[in-house]
């Protein structure tokens, strides 16, 4: 008789400064290899994780989710103590759970959210490599009021990488949020993101917060739908997935992070 396999889903946050992104590849250094190489371990078996999305390199998460299929038997405290124990210190299974055969962590998301932390005030050694140092003052009431033009549904074209696999440019932007504390935190909510949107985003926004571009002409780069028309690409060390969103049903716990 055949062992019956198990699906479970998992959150993980980890800081990318180290990796070569999430996507497993041939040099192992990616999270995606250092998750299986630990899961693996735990389960006597090899597994394969599948996210639900690829951050690129040096892109941090808060809330990543992946699920994966065994037929090992194992607590849930059993996998967690045991996948964090063969993990290195700057990746950490937050929470896991056991989901229905119709479960995937990309198609059953209902939207995605990500936060992108920039230090305007005077350089912080501890926050270099995950948050986006700018000298220059930003203007943070422009920068919101540019914000505001995005929300909505809208073809995203100027804001997306060129090796943007997507056929689709058209993504909903459900909201931008835009706060000041110890660093500018601007929190994105949208049903799925372009290769590079935010940080090509991030980049425009940075342009107008220095006054090189007015608010109102996000609405002049959007209605473009040219790369071009758009500001340069922010770096990739201010950005967080920081949740991923599912039906109710799946009742996933969320760890709330104090640095955002």
């Amino acid at each position: 008789m055949s062992a019956v396999s198990t699906k479970y889903a998992c959150g993980v946050e980890y800081l990318g400064s180290h990796y070569k992104g999430w996507q497993s590849q041939d040099s192992q250094e990616t999270i995606q290899d250092q998750i299986e190489s630990a899961l693996s371990n735990v389960a006597n078996e090899k597994l394969r994780i599948y996210s639900a999305g690829r951050t690129d390199s040096g892109v941090h998460a808060l809330g990543q989710v992946f699920h994966f299929s065994t037929n090992a038997n194992r607590t849930e405290s059993q996998w967690l103590d045991g996948i964090n124990s063969h993990l290195p210190s700057d990746i950490s299974i937050q929470w896991i759970k056991i989901v229905d055969e119709e479960f995937d962590a990309r198609y059953s998301a209902v939207s995605r959210t990500y936060i992108y932390l920039i230090n305007n005030k005077k350089f912080d050694v501890f926050s270099d490599q995950r948050v986006l140092f700018v000298r220059q003052n930003l203007n943070t009431e422009h920068m919101r009021e540019a914000c505001q033009y995005l929300i909505g549904r809208h073809d995203f074209s100027s804001f997306r990488a060129s090796s943007c696999q997507s056929n689709n440019p058209i993504r909903d932007m459900i909201s931008i949020e835009l706060e000041v504390d110890k660093f500018i935190s601007i929190r994105f909510t949208a049903n799925a993101f372009l290769h590079h949107m935010i940080r090509n985003i991030v980049g425009t926004l940075l342009d107008v917060g220095t006054e090189k571009i007015s608010p109102k002409d996000l609405i002049r780069i959007l209605q473009a739908k040219d790369r071009n028309a758009a500001s340069k690409t922010a770096s990739a060390e201010g950005l967080y997935l920081a949740r991923v969103n599912y039906p109710e049903k799946y009742a996933f716990p969320y760890h709330a992070n104090e640095m955002i």
